[in-house]
Protein backbone atom coordinates (compact mmCIF):
# COMPACT_ATOMS: atom_id res chain seq x y z
CA UNK A 1 0.00 0.00 0.00
CA UNK A 2 1.53 3.32 -0.77
CA UNK A 3 -0.68 6.34 -0.36
CA UNK A 4 0.54 9.92 -1.31
CA UNK A 5 -0.43 13.39 0.39
CA UNK A 6 -0.11 15.87 -1.83
CA UNK A 7 -1.62 19.55 -1.19
CA UNK A 8 -1.19 23.13 -0.70
CA UNK A 9 -3.04 26.18 1.93
CA UNK A 10 -2.66 28.71 4.31
CA UNK A 11 -1.92 28.95 8.13
CA UNK A 12 -5.57 28.43 8.81
CA UNK A 13 -5.73 25.47 6.59
CA UNK A 14 -5.29 21.67 8.68
CA UNK A 15 -4.05 18.66 7.17
CA UNK A 16 -4.22 15.31 8.24
CA UNK A 17 -3.05 12.40 6.77
CA UNK A 18 -3.67 9.34 8.59
CA UNK A 19 -2.58 5.96 7.80
CA UNK A 20 -3.16 2.50 9.91
CA UNK A 21 -1.97 -0.78 8.66
CA UNK A 22 -2.01 -3.90 10.42
CA UNK A 23 -0.23 -6.90 9.44
CA UNK A 24 -0.59 -10.27 10.24
CA UNK A 25 2.61 -12.64 10.75
CA UNK A 26 3.09 -13.63 7.05
CA UNK A 27 5.59 -15.48 5.22
CA UNK A 28 7.10 -12.53 3.82
CA UNK A 29 7.63 -9.22 5.02
CA UNK A 30 5.42 -6.43 4.31
CA UNK A 31 6.43 -3.10 3.70
CA UNK A 32 3.85 -0.54 4.37
CA UNK A 33 4.75 2.66 2.79
CA UNK A 34 3.62 6.84 3.19
CA UNK A 35 4.83 9.00 0.63
CA UNK A 36 4.71 12.59 1.50
CA UNK A 37 5.25 15.97 -0.51
CA UNK A 38 3.12 18.37 1.18
CA UNK A 39 3.14 22.34 0.37
CA UNK A 40 1.28 24.69 2.88
CA UNK A 41 1.61 26.28 6.73
CA UNK A 42 -0.04 26.14 9.77
CA UNK A 43 -0.92 22.60 8.32
CA UNK A 44 -1.55 19.36 11.14
CA UNK A 45 0.34 16.28 10.08
CA UNK A 46 -0.63 12.79 11.25
CA UNK A 47 0.77 9.45 10.31
CA UNK A 48 0.55 6.13 12.31
CA UNK A 49 1.79 3.03 10.98
CA UNK A 50 1.41 -0.41 12.48
CA UNK A 51 3.59 -3.27 11.48
CA UNK A 52 6.56 -4.83 9.94
CA UNK A 53 9.00 -3.18 7.39
CA UNK A 54 6.71 0.57 7.62
CA UNK A 55 8.64 3.39 5.14
CA UNK A 56 8.05 7.19 4.90
CA UNK A 57 9.68 8.60 2.39
CA UNK A 58 10.09 11.20 -0.02
CA UNK A 59 8.96 9.12 -3.36
CA UNK A 60 6.72 6.82 -5.00
CA UNK A 61 9.06 4.37 -6.46
CA UNK A 62 9.83 2.07 -3.57
CA UNK A 63 13.74 4.60 -2.88
CA UNK A 64 14.05 4.80 0.95
CA UNK A 65 17.03 7.41 0.33
CA UNK A 66 15.05 10.50 -0.29
CA UNK A 67 13.09 12.37 2.33
CA UNK A 68 9.75 13.06 2.70
CA UNK A 69 9.32 16.84 2.90
CA UNK A 70 7.21 19.39 4.61
CA UNK A 71 7.22 22.46 2.96
CA UNK A 72 5.96 25.75 4.86
CA UNK A 73 6.08 27.27 8.07
CA UNK A 74 4.50 26.26 11.50
CA UNK A 75 3.40 22.91 10.62
CA UNK A 76 3.13 20.51 13.28
CA UNK A 77 3.97 16.70 12.60
CA UNK A 78 3.10 13.39 14.38
CA UNK A 79 4.61 10.10 13.57
CA UNK A 80 4.05 6.66 15.10
CA UNK A 81 5.27 3.36 14.06
CA UNK A 82 5.46 0.04 15.40
CA UNK A 83 6.97 -3.09 14.19
CA UNK A 84 10.56 -3.71 13.51
CA UNK A 85 12.57 -2.75 10.45
CA UNK A 86 11.04 1.11 10.38
CA UNK A 87 12.38 3.58 8.31
CA UNK A 88 11.45 7.68 8.61
CA UNK A 89 13.19 9.84 6.35
CA UNK A 90 11.64 13.29 6.88
CA UNK A 91 12.59 16.84 5.71
CA UNK A 92 10.89 19.74 6.66
CA UNK A 93 11.68 22.97 4.58
CA UNK A 94 10.50 26.06 6.48
CA UNK A 95 11.70 30.23 6.73
CA UNK A 96 10.43 31.18 10.06
CA UNK A 97 9.17 29.78 13.27
CA UNK A 98 10.23 32.74 16.34
CA UNK A 99 7.22 34.60 16.97
CA UNK A 100 5.18 33.07 14.13
CA UNK A 101 4.19 29.70 16.18
CA UNK A 102 5.89 26.36 17.28
CA UNK A 103 6.46 23.95 14.61
CA UNK A 104 6.81 20.67 15.69
CA UNK A 105 7.95 17.36 15.29
CA UNK A 106 6.82 14.12 17.85
CA UNK A 107 8.03 11.12 16.47
CA UNK A 108 7.32 7.54 18.08
CA UNK A 109 9.01 3.97 17.51
CA UNK A 110 8.50 0.87 18.90
CA UNK A 111 10.60 -2.14 17.59
CA UNK A 112 13.86 -3.25 16.70
CA UNK A 113 16.57 -2.09 13.78
CA UNK A 114 14.63 1.27 13.64
CA UNK A 115 16.15 3.99 11.14
CA UNK A 116 15.27 7.28 11.66
CA UNK A 117 16.23 10.46 9.69
CA UNK A 118 14.60 14.14 10.36
CA UNK A 119 16.12 16.73 8.48
CA UNK A 120 15.38 20.82 9.36
CA UNK A 121 16.62 23.05 6.60
CA UNK A 122 18.77 20.64 4.89
CA UNK A 123 18.89 23.48 1.93
CA UNK A 124 21.37 25.35 3.90
CA UNK A 125 19.32 28.78 4.16
CA UNK A 126 19.66 29.08 8.23
CA UNK A 127 16.26 30.19 8.70
CA UNK A 128 14.69 26.82 10.97
CA UNK A 129 13.61 28.89 14.03
CA UNK A 130 11.49 27.62 17.29
CA UNK A 131 10.86 24.38 16.42
CA UNK A 132 10.49 21.55 18.98
CA UNK A 133 11.90 17.66 17.91
CA UNK A 134 10.70 14.88 20.72
CA UNK A 135 11.78 11.70 19.80
CA UNK A 136 11.06 8.06 21.79
CA UNK A 137 12.53 4.94 20.55
CA UNK A 138 11.71 1.82 22.35
CA UNK A 139 13.69 -1.38 20.92
CA UNK A 140 17.32 -2.33 20.15
CA UNK A 141 19.57 -1.43 17.19
CA UNK A 142 17.90 1.92 16.24
CA UNK A 143 19.33 4.96 14.72
CA UNK A 144 18.14 8.50 14.75
CA UNK A 145 19.75 11.17 12.86
CA UNK A 146 18.47 15.00 13.57
CA UNK A 147 20.03 18.02 11.41
CA UNK A 148 18.77 21.31 11.85
CA UNK A 149 20.28 24.81 10.39
CA UNK A 150 18.91 27.53 12.56
CA UNK A 151 18.16 29.27 15.92
CA UNK A 152 16.58 28.67 19.33
CA UNK A 153 15.64 24.93 18.24
CA UNK A 154 14.83 22.27 21.13
CA UNK A 155 15.56 18.34 20.41
CA UNK A 156 14.42 15.48 23.13
CA UNK A 157 15.29 11.93 22.16
CA UNK A 158 14.94 9.41 24.42
CA UNK A 159 15.80 5.83 23.91
CA UNK A 160 14.57 2.76 26.13
CA UNK A 161 14.24 -0.62 26.57
CA UNK A 162 17.31 -1.98 24.74
CA UNK A 163 21.07 -1.94 23.61
CA UNK A 164 23.13 -0.88 20.40
CA UNK A 165 20.87 2.14 19.88
CA UNK A 166 22.32 5.51 18.69
CA UNK A 167 21.31 9.24 18.54
CA UNK A 168 23.49 11.48 16.09
CA UNK A 169 22.45 15.53 15.99
CA UNK A 170 24.14 18.10 13.72
CA UNK A 171 22.99 21.77 14.40
CA UNK A 172 24.24 25.13 13.25
CA UNK A 173 23.03 28.18 14.74
CA UNK A 174 22.35 29.57 18.09
CA UNK A 175 20.69 29.19 21.62
CA UNK A 176 19.42 25.19 20.11
CA UNK A 177 18.86 22.63 23.08
CA UNK A 178 19.78 19.10 23.08
CA UNK A 179 18.15 16.87 25.67
CA UNK A 180 19.30 12.75 25.12
CA UNK A 181 18.55 9.99 27.51
CA UNK A 182 19.94 6.61 26.77
CA UNK A 183 18.82 3.58 29.16
CA UNK A 184 18.62 -0.08 28.55
CA UNK A 185 21.13 -2.21 27.55
CA UNK A 186 24.71 -1.76 26.54
CA UNK A 187 26.69 -0.21 23.46
CA UNK A 188 24.45 3.22 23.52
CA UNK A 189 25.80 6.05 21.60
CA UNK A 190 25.52 9.92 21.26
CA UNK A 191 27.37 12.06 19.20
CA UNK A 192 26.47 16.04 19.18
CA UNK A 193 28.10 18.45 16.94
CA UNK A 194 27.12 21.87 17.11
CA UNK A 195 28.38 24.55 15.00
CA UNK A 196 28.38 22.46 11.31
CA UNK A 197 29.43 25.26 9.44
CA UNK A 198 30.47 27.65 11.49
CA UNK A 199 30.22 29.36 15.22
CA UNK A 200 27.51 28.50 16.79
CA UNK A 201 26.66 30.14 20.84
CA UNK A 202 24.81 29.76 23.44
CA UNK A 203 23.82 26.24 22.98
CA UNK A 204 23.70 23.54 25.38
CA UNK A 205 23.39 19.86 25.55
CA UNK A 206 22.61 17.55 28.25
CA UNK A 207 22.94 13.51 28.07
CA UNK A 208 21.91 10.87 30.67
CA UNK A 209 22.07 7.55 30.04
CA UNK A 210 22.37 3.94 32.31
CA UNK A 211 24.15 0.57 31.02
CA UNK A 212 27.22 -0.27 29.95
CA UNK A 213 29.66 0.49 27.25
CA UNK A 214 27.92 3.86 26.44
CA UNK A 215 29.98 5.98 24.31
CA UNK A 216 29.61 9.92 23.99
CA UNK A 217 31.00 12.50 21.48
CA UNK A 218 30.16 16.40 21.90
CA UNK A 219 31.74 18.72 19.68
CA UNK A 220 30.44 22.24 20.08
CA UNK A 221 32.48 25.32 17.80
CA UNK A 222 31.42 28.67 19.83
CA UNK A 223 30.59 32.20 18.57
CA UNK A 224 30.82 34.91 20.57
CA UNK A 225 28.92 33.88 23.77
CA UNK A 226 30.38 30.35 25.35
CA UNK A 227 28.43 26.82 25.14
CA UNK A 228 27.58 24.20 27.79
CA UNK A 229 27.62 20.50 28.10
CA UNK A 230 26.40 18.49 31.01
CA UNK A 231 26.76 14.50 30.89
CA UNK A 232 25.52 12.05 33.32
CA UNK A 233 25.18 12.20 37.23
CA UNK A 234 26.85 15.48 37.98
CA UNK A 235 23.27 17.58 37.94
CA UNK A 236 21.03 16.80 40.88
CA UNK A 237 18.09 13.91 38.94
CA UNK A 238 20.37 12.67 36.34
CA UNK A 239 22.52 9.52 35.92
CA UNK A 240 25.55 7.98 33.80
CA UNK A 241 25.79 4.07 35.16
CA UNK A 242 27.64 1.96 34.25
CA UNK A 243 30.68 0.63 32.96
CA UNK A 244 33.64 0.99 30.01
CA UNK A 245 31.92 4.69 29.43
CA UNK A 246 33.55 6.87 27.30
CA UNK A 247 32.95 10.85 26.89
CA UNK A 248 34.94 12.86 24.85
CA UNK A 249 33.87 17.00 24.49
CA UNK A 250 35.35 19.40 22.41
CA UNK A 251 34.36 23.18 22.44
CA UNK A 252 35.97 26.15 20.56
CA UNK A 253 34.99 30.09 20.79
CA UNK A 254 35.68 33.32 21.97
CA UNK A 255 33.54 32.79 25.18
CA UNK A 256 33.32 30.92 28.14
CA UNK A 257 32.38 27.03 27.94
CA UNK A 258 31.31 24.76 30.43
CA UNK A 259 31.42 21.32 30.53
CA UNK A 260 29.60 19.48 33.68
CA UNK A 261 30.29 15.44 34.05
CA UNK A 262 29.44 12.97 36.22
CA UNK A 263 29.49 8.87 35.94
CA UNK A 264 29.04 6.80 38.03
CA UNK A 265 30.79 3.01 37.56
CA UNK A 266 34.27 1.91 36.39
CA UNK A 267 36.77 1.81 33.51
CA UNK A 268 35.42 5.37 32.64
CA UNK A 269 37.65 7.17 29.93
CA UNK A 270 37.20 11.04 30.14
CA UNK A 271 38.71 13.46 27.79
CA UNK A 272 38.03 17.13 27.88
CA UNK A 273 39.28 20.11 25.89
CA UNK A 274 37.78 23.96 25.74
CA UNK A 275 39.57 26.12 23.85
CA UNK A 276 39.11 30.10 22.91
CA UNK A 277 40.95 32.50 20.94
CA UNK A 278 41.35 34.64 23.95
CA UNK A 279 41.87 32.96 26.67
CA UNK A 280 38.66 33.49 28.61
CA UNK A 281 37.80 31.41 31.51
CA UNK A 282 36.36 27.73 30.93
CA UNK A 283 34.88 25.63 33.60
CA UNK A 284 35.21 21.73 33.71
CA UNK A 285 33.52 20.51 36.60
CA UNK A 286 33.88 16.55 37.51
CA UNK A 287 32.51 14.12 39.55
CA UNK A 288 33.78 10.57 38.69
CA UNK A 289 33.00 7.20 41.42
CA UNK A 290 34.68 3.90 40.28
CA UNK A 291 37.96 2.60 38.70
CA UNK A 292 40.59 2.55 36.47
CA UNK A 293 39.30 5.85 35.24
CA UNK A 294 41.70 7.80 32.62
CA UNK A 295 40.27 11.74 32.55
CA UNK A 296 42.75 13.96 30.44
CA UNK A 297 41.31 17.96 30.47
CA UNK A 298 42.67 20.72 28.54
CA UNK A 299 41.24 24.08 28.51
CA UNK A 300 44.03 26.13 27.16
CA UNK A 301 44.17 26.67 23.24
CA UNK A 302 48.15 26.01 22.43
Amino acid sequence: MKPSKTGAGSLSRKLTAILLSTVMLMAVAADNSIYVDQTGSGATVTMTQDGYGNVIRGTANGDNTTNAVIYGDNNQVNISQVGSNNTLKLGMQTTTGNGQGNPTVNYSVTGNNANAVIDINANGQNTAESNTVNVTQTGNTTTLKVGIIGNENSISATTAGGASNSVIANINGNNNTQTISLTGGGNNSATVTQGVSGASSSNSVDITAVGASNTFAITQDGGTIGNSVTIGGYSAGSALTGSSNSVTVTQNGSNDNTANIGITGGSNTVSVYQGATTGVNNIANLKISGSTNAITVNQNKP
